[in-house]
Formats: structure tokens, C-alpha cells, sequence
């Protein structure tokens, strides 16, 4: 039998991590240092990851990730590349250690270590991908009224909500399309726990509807949202147009704009409807159970695909854990191998016959008429745990059936994150 997972926390329940998106407005000189930064921190990557091949061709070894660092030094000091000298250091350092990440990541899995599909090896970057995220740290970071001050670049303007009442930890700059953006974190007090008005609610997901939720009296649906299928034709239209254009041309470039801005109009409406769904879901019960499901799986079905991006279940379920853990409420997770859409939530008997695409069925031992949504969000309402292991962080859970419900401990604050050719020769210091 498949398991739940019970989301937990590894530090102290009276401090959380919150991030805030700023628009920013730099002016035309602050834009330009901006684009040459991510210029550098490109040639940087491509720099030394040719020499990092080199090196494992002649020494027969990979650096470390200090050597890496110490390699980015250095080229500050080469004749040539001393203008590395003015990209944020901290940018450089974290531009290592993503390298670093990402070798290891692709030798854990050509070694079999890593779970899922494979990974390809690092790649040397282009001019035209997508551009690296230029970090920093707290240090000569301050804001002011509609004012943030960023390290060797000064004052620039922004535009933001309310930002969280803590200390700044880090930040990272970045563009989409023509506009540029700073994520930053914050370490602040976890909120106030507000007592919610429903003791337990289940959620079944899906993509036809995209969450249907039952409070032990009535179901509510969560339609999708389609902001993909909303704006596809005028997509279709813009992504023509671009290819019609000659490659390097000014046309061609504004034509590549126009796509990239309708994407992310495409990608704020989906998670701004996210967003208000989860904040609603999390503000109306104590104990949430909601049902995991293989999105990856999902997104390589061609049949499925697009509506599974569409629907962006991923980035909800993601919402709904750390928005649940800030308002204290306690969130169970039901493996997707339950058989919540084949149990009967009247009787409890299991129909094995029902298959996927079947959107209403009949029970074979009660004769009772069930929509095959709202029958998955009755039985995953009902879902209880029984044990739990030593450490805390798997819940070995049971099939309760019925109207019966485990009872679930609340769980503590939990951290959050924003979380980014062949070997040449080369004259590297590694090699």
C-alpha cells in the first residue's frame, strides 16, 4: 500500500523564509551594466567549463569546486579579463558553485544515483539563451521609499507590494522579456495561526476540473483556469510571424519580444489564479489531504501534455505545502496509488472496473451513482494514518474508508526556498 507524506519542518517554528518579486525599473546606464553582467557571467561559465574538460582530459580528474572558484579569481587578474573585476563577486561565486551542482547532478545520474530520466552534461551557453541570473548578497542592499540601493549599481527604482518585515538574506536579478525584476528573501516571524472554519477538507486533482475540495458537508469545484488555451491562436499568430523574419534583423528581434511578453502574460495569469485558489483552500480548513500525482508522468503523455502545463498542478501543490505550513494548518499528502476514484465512499467497496476516462460509474455492491471527482475527494476526506516511523518524515499511512478519519498532529513552519562540444584545447590554470 502506498504511503502519505506528512510535510515537516527542520528549523524553528517561530522563523520562516518568505521571498518577494520586484519590478525594477533601472534606468538606460543601470540596463547596460545589467546586459554586460550577464555578458561576463556567460563567458565566464563557458570559461571554465571548457577548462574543466580540458582538465579531466589531462589530468584524468574533475576539480573540485574550489578549484573552480579559484579559477574565477584568477581570470580577474589575467590580462584581458580584468572587466570580470566589476560583476558582483558573490554572482561569480554562485555561478561556480551552479556549476559544480550541475556536474554533479549529471554523474549521479549516468551513475544510476539520481532517480528520473537523464541528464544531459553541462552545455556551453549561447548569445541567445537564456541569460544567467545575476545574485547578491544583503551587503549595500537597502531599501527606501519605491528605492532599492544594489551593489555597484546605485539607487533604482521599483514597484512591489508590501515587502516582509525581516532581514534581507540574499537577492537575484533577472530579466524576463524586456523587464527586469529582483527576487529576494527574507528571514522574518512566522504569522499568527488563525483558527479556520472547517476541521479537515479533501482535495481531488485533476485536469478537468482542477481541484475538487469536500468539507464533510457539500463539494466545491476549482475549475481550470485554460490560460494557455485562452491565448493560443494569438500565439500561434506571433510565433509565425517571427519565424517569417530574417535571423539578426531588428524585425525579427521585436518579433521575439512579442513572443516572449505573451508568454509571460500567459505564465502571471496562471500563477496569480493559483495563488488566490491555494490562499482561499489553506484560509478554509485546519487539516488539508490532498492527492499527490506523477506530473512528470502526466507531461509525458502527448495526449495529456499541454493541458497538464496548462493546468500547472505542480506549481499548486507547491503553494498549497508552504502556504498550509505558514498558516500552521496540517497537510496530508495521499499517494497517487490509492484507489480513492475506485473505492466507493458509501459502502467502501472497491470496483476495480472502473478505468480512466469514466467520469460517472455505478458501485456493484450498493448500486449507488457517484461522480468519479467527487467521489475521490469523499474517499481522500476520509483518508486517516495510523503509525508513523522514528525520524518523523514518512507517515506509514492505512485506508480508513467510510466517514472515519485518522486524526492528523499539526505540522510546524517549514522553510521555503526561491529557489537556476567536445573538450578543446585550452591555456586554463587546471589543466
Amino acid at each position: 500500500m502506498a504511503s502519505s507524506r506528512l510535510t515537516t519542518d527542520h528549523m524553528s517554528a517561530s522563523v520562516i523564509k518568505r521571498a518577494a518579486v520586484l519590478r525594477l525599473y533601472p534606468n538606460q546606464q543601470q540596463v547596460s551594466s545589467l546586459r554586460r553582467w550577464q555578458g561576463g557571467l556567460r563567458y565566464v561559465w563557458n570559461a571554465v567549463l571548457d577548462c574543466v574538460f580540458t582538465s579531466r582530459d589531462i589530468n584524468g580528474r574533475w576539480p573540485t569546486k574550489a578549484e573552480m572558484q579559484a579559477l574565477i579569481v584568477g581570470m580577474k587578474k589575467m590580462e584581458g579579463t580584468e572587466w570580470i573585476a566589476d560583476i558582483p563577486a558573490h554572482a561569480l561565486l554562485t555561478l561556480a558553485d551552479d556549476l559544480y551542482k550541475a556536474l554533479v547532478n549529471w554523474f549521479n545520474s549516468l551513475s544510476g544515483k539520481r532517480k528520473g530520466p537523464k541528464i544531459s552534461r553541462p552545455r556551453f551557453r549561447g548569445k541567445f539563451d537564456r541569460q544567467f541570473s545575476v545574485y547578491m548578497v544583503n551587503q549595500n542592499t537597502s531599501f527606501s521609499d519605491g528605492l532599492v540601493r544594489l551593489p555597484k549599481l546605485g539607487q533604482v527604482k521599483f514597484r512591489a507590494g508590501d515587502l516582509p518585515a525581516g532581514r534581507l538574506l540574499s537577492s537575484r536579478v533577472y530579466r524576463e522579456a524586456n523587464k527586469w525584476y529582483m527576487a529576494s528573501i527574507f528571514e522574518c516571524d512566522a504569522p499568527e495561526m488563525n483558527a479556520a472554519p472547517v476541521e479537515c477538507i479533501g482535495i481531488d486533482m485533476g485536469l478537468k476540473t482542477l481541484a475538487t475540495v469536500f468539507d464533510g458537508q457539500g463539494i466545491r469545484e476549482v475549475p481550470k483556469l485554460g490560460a494557455l488555451r485562452r491565448h493560443e491562436q494569438r500565439l500561434k499568430r506571433y510565433q509565425r510571424r517571427m519565424s517569417r523574419r530574417v535571423k539578426g534583423s531588428n524585425r525579427r528581434t521585436k518579433a521575439k519580444l512579442a513572443v516572449a511578453r505573451l508568454h509571460q502574460r500567459i505564465a502571471n495569469i496562471r500563477k496569480d489564479y493559483a495563488h488566490k485558489a491555494t490562499s482561499d483552500i489553506v484560509a478554509s480548513a485546519q487539516t488539508i489531504k490532498v492527492e499527490t500525482l506523477n506530473v512528470k508522468g502526466w507531461a509525458k503523455n502527448r495526449s495529456i501534455s499541454k493541458s497538464t502545463a496548462d493546468a500547472s498542478v505542480g506549481m499548486f501543490l507547491n503553494m498549497l505545502r508552504y502556504k498550509a505550513a505558514w498558516a500552521g494548518r496540517s497537510l496530508v499528502e495521499v499517494g497517487q496509488w490509492e484507489p480513492t476514484s475506485k473505492t466507493c465512499s458509501d459502502c467502501g467497496s472497491h470496483n476495480a472496473t472502473v478505468v480512466l476516462g469514466v467520469s460517472r460509474w455505478v458501485c456493484r455492491a450498493c448500486g449507488a451513482i457517484h461522480d468519479r471527482d467527487h467521489n475521490a475527494a469523499k474517499n481522500i476526506y476520509a483518508y486517516g494514518e495510523e503509525r508513523r516511523n522514528v525520524t518523523g518524515n514518512t507517515v506509514e499511512s492505512a485506508w480508513t474508508g467510510g466517514d472515519q478519519a485518522g486524526e492528523i498532529p499539526p505540522v510546524p513552519q517549514v522553510e521555503t526556498r526561491i529557489l537556476k562540444r567536445t573538450a578543446r584545447k585550452s591555456n586554463c590554470a587546471l589543466a
